[in-house]
């Protein structure tokens, strides 16, 4: 696990030495309600998008893939966006929405899920049970790992759902990276599924929820844990 700034850290990482990509970055529509999510204006924004994902595509192997979770506010704009990667196909993910019942506009009930792909992926349908759809239903986290009734981070994921992504593009032992990692949900499915997990996060206070979340530095088998702080 690493805290500091993504792109101060990926360039870092050799070319080619990670088996998957699976991240949840800023989605830049809260503004400055919310530190984390403040990116400027949508060309700031994704110009900052393309720097961190052009280093994606560099570190990643030959025909492995890369998931990013996305805003349906700026699907165009991603569409749109000059990388290497061939976007192969626009998940989603399916949620209630938490948000009070409103009379001015219909409420999201879902996040784009982006399945990128450098070179040709060795798919393995067969981890999703035979139901490699394109549409996955899991309810939003609404718990810590007290049990308490809110989420570890204000937009975090399921890990099923990580998981489920996770399963059909690597294997046991397989990198996976995440660049935005959060609340830590997507190290701790790779923990779950037998996957080695490079993390970096740069809110202090959420890497120390990730350290919770994961019994940090404890003796689990032959897991080993590495931390970094980058300035």
């Amino acid at each position: 696990m690493v805290q500091g700034d993504c792109l101060k850290y990926l360039p870092k990482i050799p070319d080619e030495s990670i088996d998957l990509i699976v991240t949840d970055p800023p989605y830049n529509v809260l503004g400055k309600t919310q530190e984390w999510d403040d990116k400027g204006d949508i060309k700031e924004y994704m110009n900052w998008t393309i720097l961190w994902l052009r280093q994606c595509y560099r570190v990643l192997k030959q025909n492995t893939a890369c998931y990013v979770f996305w805003s349906q506010k700026y699907i165009k704009e991603f569409l749109n966006l000059d990388i290497n990667f061939r976007i192969e196909r626009m998940l989603v993910w399916h949620h209630s929405n938490l948000a009070k019942p409103t009379n001015k506009m219909y409420l999201w009930t879902y996040d784009p899920i982006f399945y990128l792909t450098k070179g040709k992926p060795n798919f393995k349908a067969s981890f999703l049970e035979k139901e490699n759809v394109d549409v996955f239903q899991y309810p939003k986290p609404q718990s810590n790992w007290r049990g308490e009734l809110f989420r570890f981070h204000p937009t975090s994921k399921p890990v099923e759902l990580i998981k489920k992504l996770i399963k059909p593009t690597t294997q046991e032992g397989s990198v996976v990276l995440d660049p935005f990692l959060g609340s830590g949900t997507t190290m701790l499915a790779c923990l779950e599924t037998n996957r080695n997990c490079i993390g970096i996060e740069i809110e202090p206070k959420y890497v120390e929820i990730c350290k919770k979340r994961l019994n940090w530095g404890s003796t689990l088998g032959d897991v080993e844990f590495k931390y970094e702080v980058i300035s």
